[in-house]
């Protein structure tokens, strides 16, 4: 136990956060200061209070982060201020935003297999319509061809990525939030290694701060020394920068550019039930074969690029067509993430286009429910037009107050008519959305702020697949071993509101 504070206190996470919280303090201990002695200097902090509320007031932000940082602002009138000016971007740095915007131009004009939305105006007018709000903000998104399979379990999804790992001939890239030493993990990179030794390329990516309690510091070294090409996402560093808050979220794997694999699951036990957290946990994911599998490509390529922060070389990677690899569907592969690489919220967009030109049901698997206003209107809207609108949450809790978050949106949606489960068995993990017998949204994107703003998110858009019935079966499935909550159990209970109004108002900052 001793020897497990002692490493927490000393590691570097634990002093970069101590150093950056000792930066913040010392310039508000310095403003505070010299507020005391100079009444010139108190009125000039004044004047920056007003200029900031008046950026905050005519940003082009969502109405609930405006809302946040101006609540921050005249609370803490010194101390919000400055918190503003150091966190209230979600930009990158400028190297990598030229790396990563480079990438995806170049990997654009290789790629042989995407097309526009026009591909889909002759099937289905709405369709072309939805495809489009995608191509419009994501800028290495196009239609493709393919073949996917849906996967309602991480064991599932893991067998066959293991059997895919092992017939690699080519190359291997995996990009994973979380990376955790254990048997998913360990089967894995012995597969890992075997292949580096017969002249396969192998590239991981996976993130600082979501391995931080999982690997050993420096762990792309050990990884390297096997011959894999690893990288570490955005290293955590004792500097103050919101940079610090885009964090890599996607969950990749990809195999010879002939298939990909992408969804909730991440390279540790607890996603394939080899190791108990909260109860059984339940997973999923989806794979692409054929032309679709270069839009995965082109989403790991652009953060390889932007992280190594070289110009490299992409002709190898990318996939030739296979336009008779077909099941009939089709699919946009996307990324969603901060400004300026996505001019826009790419997830969100999809989620709500789909949500408001819904008409028979929309079905939604989330591990958290904490939504702006924008998507509680959406689902508000749908159910008013008639819509079926169910929503699965976890019935155990991964976290405490973000339950109590979640909560919080239960009584509006349930008092207008949408149905909300809780998983019994366990926590649900799975990102799902799907609708109409036509439309589903396979990925990583949770219905949070946090992946909603700030992440490094990944997904599978899909129409007119096989795949989307069978969602729509396993969502069934998993509805039936669940619980729906009712609207007196929907009520907040005294600690809960007073958790609500703490948070509630934050929410959209953190």
């Amino acid at each position: 136990m001793l020897r497990k504070l002692f490493r927490f206190l000393f590691s570097r996470y634990t002093i970069s956060a101590l150093m950056i919280a000792a930066e913040i303090g010392l310039l508000l201990y310095l403003i505070i200061s010299m507020s005391a002695y100079s009444i010139v200097f108190l009125v000039e902090v004044m004047i920056v209070n007003a200029m900031v509320l008046i950026a905050i007031i005519n940003a082009d932000y969502n109405p609930e982060y405006r809302v946040s940082w101006v609540a921050a602002v005249l609370l803490l009138p010194i101390f919000g201020a400055l918190l503003y000016v150091l966190f209230h971007g979600h930009g990158m740095r400028r190297r990598e935003e030229m790396l990563a915007k480079n990438a995806m131009l170049t990997l654009n004009k290789l790629d042989e297999c995407g097309m526009d939305a026009d591909v889909l105006s002759q099937n289905d007018e709405v369709a072309c319509g939805k495809a489009r709000a995608i191509l419009s903000v994501d800028p290495t998104a196009a239609i493709y061809r393919g073949v996917s399979r849906y996967y309602p379990s991480g064991e599932q999804l893991y067998e066959d990525m293991l059997r895919a790992l092992r017939g690699a001939g080519r190359y291997i890239f995996l990009e994973y939030f979380i990376i955790e030493r254990g048997e998913m993990w360990n089967g894995i990179l012995e597969v890992l290694k075997e292949k580096v030794k017969s002249g396969v390329e192998v590239r991981v990516i996976f993130d600082d701060i979501g391995c931080m309690k999982k690997l050993p510091h420096n762990y792309e070294r050990t990884l390297n020394s096997f011959g894999i090409q690893a990288l570490r996402f955005s290293p955590a560093s004792p500097r103050v920068s919101s940079v610090h808050n885009n964090r890599d979220h996607r969950k990749i794997c990809i195999v010879d550019g002939e298939i990909a694999f992408t969804g909730g699951v991440n390279l540790a036990d607890e996603y394939i039930n080899r190791a108990e957290r909260f109860g059984h946990w339940k997973d999923g994911g989806v794979s692409v074969r054929g032309d679709a599998v270069a839009g995965f490509v082109k989403m790991f390529l652009t953060m390889w690029e932007m992280n190594s922060r070289h110009d490299g070389d992409f002709d190898d990677y990318l996939p030739k067509c296979k336009e008779k690899l077909s099941d009939s569907g089709f699919y946009i592969p996307f990324g969603s993430g901060p400004s300026p690489l996505y001019p826009a919220k790419v997830g969100k967009r999809a989620i709500i286009d789909i949500i408001n030109q819904a008409t028979r049901y929309v079905y939604i698997t989330t591990p958290y429910l904490i939504i702006d206003f924008d998507l509680t209107s959406a689902l508000i809207g749908a159910e008013e037009r008639g819509v079926d609108v169910r929503i699965i949450t976890p019935g155990v809790a991964d976290k405490k107050m973000v339950k109590v978050m979640t909560k919080s949106s239960y009584p509006k949606l349930i008092g207008a008519g949408v149905r909300i489960f809780e998983y019994t068995p366990g926590f649900i993990h799975e990102k799902l959305l799907v609708s109409d017998d036509k439309y589903c949204i396979i990925g990583t994107i949770n219905l949070d702020y946090r992946s909603l703003v700030h992440h490094f998110e990944d997904a599978l858009w899909i129409y007119g697949s096989p795949t989307v019935s069978e969602a729509r079966d396993s969502f069934l499935e998993t509805e039936k071993l669940s619980h729906e909550v009712t609207a007196s159990e929907a009520k907040l209970n005294f600690f809960e509101v007073c958790v609500k109004c703490m948070l509630g108002i934050f929410a959209p900052l953190l």
